[in-house]
């Protein structure tokens, strides 16, 4: 994900009530990314109702992050506010997170041999062949059907446990400063971000003179650390010749799935639009997924406990096994390595995801995943791609961030004396622009997604018994649904969007 930020500027665990201390370093991040993450989706979602939408908060958060470092007063009030934190964060706490955050996620990367991949995968040929085994007994011979259902359980653990330790997800980050020559920036901003984010030094370019070759720079440097998913973030027309720093943080994600789906299984199903209609797409299918975490919950909210069994006798009263219409399901799926897992939240009806955005905050996501139980799950979910471009400056101002926004001329304008301490007004800086532009595409072996943001400173200017057999939730995400991608360990989310509509 790329957050280009022109001086310029993306889990949660709650804090325990009743208590004050200041959130520790990862803490901190994982506050940042989520509450920013899901305020701004929801924002966005606000101004394009019924559209594909997808986001990456750890880009964003990164970004404002990045500037927030020369931010003083009030204008480093608020955006502590629109990143979740507490007033009296320690301004070196969230910097620290995040670059913990960063380092032992790029640090989990990892390459495994020709010999382990080719092992695995005639382990997992097994396991298909034993999970169609079972599907074929099922209904004709219970015991056997529970025999190859558990010798398909134990073999799956063998192949979780061989995967962390080979081809690992690929993720990679990074964050630059671009100076105007001829602005004056402080030697201790320049220092700050280099200890935190690894920027370097500033790097010098001619926005004056060449703003095309500055742009040209900028959008060579995001499309090298994007695998080139992210082309022109900036056009020569988004970025003034007055403009005085731009900051760009990048971020790119590659990573298989820890179980990936069969090619042979997906097939061409339709996709229930939110206005009754319906589109066609490649719906991948794993009808013997164990081992997912699952969870359901109702049209407010609150956690339904789905049956593990149910009467197996014909005529015997059922319980009810999913919640209403108005409820919705969670499922989340691992990637190799065991760290990242990407998140899919369906409802049960096809036009329930209005209202299950409104019911979306930082708290409650980091609750209902609280709630994630390890179920055997008839998996369905569609393949598809999305691309996206937004500008969020208004977006981030509707959610508080006001006064970055404001020239240093206008009363209440931005404090970045950090960055500039420039006795003239019209020498400091503030926030233009916040682009950001994103990537996804999701397969059968797994995700890859990347991001922008450019942020433009300008100057101031088990076998059942006779009774009863296993209940096995199917999840088919054939319907318009919310996904995430985040760090297993914190909560910090590093990608949420929506899927509402396959033609675009």
């Amino acid at each position: 994900m790329i957050t280009s930020l022109p001086f310029v500027v993306s889990a949660l665990i709650p804090m325990p009530q009743g208590l004050h201390q200041a959130p520790t370093p990862e803490h901190a991040a994982a506050i940042a990314t989520t509450h920013l993450g899901v305020e701004l989706f929801r924002t966005l979602s606000h101004y394009a109702p019924g559209h594909n939408l997808f986001v990456s908060p750890d880009s964003v958060t990164t970004a404002l992050a990045i500037v927030m470092a020369g931010a003083r007063y009030q204008t480093l009030a608020e955006m502590k506010a629109a990143l979740g934190l507490p007033a009296d964060t320690p301004d070196a706490t969230l910097h620290e997170g995040l670059q913990l955050l960063h380092r032992r996620l790029e640090a989990g990367r990892g390459v495994g041999t020709d010999e382990q991949r080719a092992k695995v995968a005639a382990m997992r040929a097994q396991l298909a062949a034993l999970n169609r085994r079972a599907e074929e007994l099922a209904g004709k011979d219970w015991k056997a059907a529970g025999e190859t259902q558990h010798q398909a359980q134990q073999l799956a653990a063998e192949i979780n446990a061989l995967l962390p330790t080979i081809d690992r997800y690929e993720l990679s980050c990074a964050n630059a400063l671009w100076i105007d020559r001829g602005f004056p920036i402080l030697e201790d901003y320049v220092a700050t971000v280099d200890r935190w984010y690894g920027a370097g030094a500033a790097q010098r370019l001619d926005f004056a003179h060449d703003v095309s070759g500055a742009v040209r720079t900028i959008n060579d440097w995001v499309a090298a650390r994007t695998n080139s998913r992210i082309q022109d973030l900036l056009s020569p027309d988004a970025v003034p010749s007055t403009t005085p720093m731009i900051v760009t943080n990048a971020i790119w994600f590659r990573g298989e799935w820890q179980d990936p789906f069969e090619e042979r299984s997906t097939e061409q199903q339709p996709f229930l639009l939110a206005s009754g209609s319906d589109a066609q797409v490649h719906l991948m299918r794993d009808r013997w997924r164990s081992g997912v975490p699952y969870a359901a919950f109702t049209g407010d909210g609150r956690f339904f406990d789905t049956p593990r069994e149910v009467p197996g006798e014909p005529g015997a009263k059922q319980p009810q096994t999913y919640p209403d219409a108005l409820g919705f399901q969670m499922i989340e799926l691992p990637y190799k390595g065991g760290e990242l897992a990407m998140v899919v939240l369906v409802p049960q009806s096809r036009d329930g995801l209005p209202a299950l955005e409104k019911l979306l905050t930082a708290e409650r996501l980091h609750a209902w995943l609280a709630k994630l139980d390890a179920r055997q799950v008839d998996t369905a979910l569609p393949r598809f791609r999305l691309e996206g471009r937004h500008e969020l400056a208004p977006a981030l101002q509707a959610m508080g961030m006001r006064r970055a926004f404001t020239s240093p001329v206008q009363p209440y304008g931005a404090q970045f004396s950090g960055i500039s301490d420039a006795d003239d007004p019209r020498q400091q800086v503030y926030i233009g622009r916040v682009v950001h532009q994103t990537w996804l595409d999701v397969s059968e072996k797994g995700t890859e997604a990347a991001a922008a943001t450019a942020v433009v400173m300008a100057p101031g200017a088990a076998m059942p018994d006779i009774r009863m057999v296993p209940f096995h939730p199917v999840v088919r995400a054939d319907r318009p649904f919310l996904f995430l991608i985040r760090d297993l360990k914190t909560s910090a989310v590093l990608f949420l969007g929506r899927y509402v509509d396959p033609r675009g």
